[in-house]
């Protein structure tokens, strides 16, 4: 579904697991990134102090497993699925995690960036969709106002095409170690633009970027 954007889209609202248990992946995630899961209908909403960083819940029918992102200030709710299948879900209201929004806390999204097979198939879809506008550096930006919403990338990333959302967090070695205690796996990797990144596999396949980084890049 195209929603044409009747202004941009500044950052993220929140994230959403989709997975098959989600009593298990709150608890793991309670555990190995500090969320605090509060029951709720759909399944779990995930704060970080006051602020909801994400939920989980079960796929509903032609959902996939897996994080995607949610972008605030579009002009209704709805589901968008880009080149690659990739998809995002993007709602009203203000972002409450961004380059506007205040400095991220640990466990909160501090980045999200876009892996493709599709370069310029993905840039006009996004950039149209969402009101954004494409750098011309490398790695690409998606951008608002001169401001970086995500970065896109054809290189073939672990997770494969589609969103990778970034959580940031200040000691990414005792994190492995928790994401190994409790089934988990984390694997270092390069970024082009954040500092020390980990990749994280929960016990369901769901990956999570995680970085040192302290401020919406």
């Amino acid at each position: 579904m195209t929603v044409p954007a009747s202004g941009a889209v500044r950052g993220l609202r929140r994230v959403d697991l989709l997975c098959l248990d989600p009593m298990a992946a709150a608890v793991f995630y309670r555990a190995v990134l500090d969320w605090s899961p509060v029951p709720v209908e759909a399944g779990f909403d995930c704060w970080v102090g006051n602020r909801r960083c994400a939920t989980i819940r079960k796929p509903r029918a032609g959902e996939s497993s897996g994080f995607r992102p949610v972008f605030a200030g579009a002009p209704m709710d709805c589901t968008l699925t880009g080149p690659d299948d990739t998809v995002a879900q993007v709602t009203r209201g203000r972002a409450q995690h961004g380059p506007w929004a205040p400095d991220p806390r640990s466990g909160e999204p501090c980045w999200v960036e876009l892996a493709t097979t599709s370069p310029m198939r993905a840039d006009a879809f996004w950039s149209d969709t969402l009101g954004w506008q494409v750098s011309t550096g490398q790695p690409v930006e998606y951008l608002t106002s001169g401001r970086a919403i995500a970065n896109r990338t054809a290189e073939n990333l672990p997770a494969g095409p589609g969103w990778l959302c970034y959580v940031s967090l200040p000691d990414l070695a005792g994190i492995t170690r928790l994401a190994t205690k409790h089934g988990g796996r984390a694997e270092h990797i390069e970024h082009p633009r954040l500092t020390e990144t980990v990749l994280l596999t929960d016990p369901d396949g769901a990956m999570i970027g995680l970085t040192t980084t302290r401020s919406w890049q």
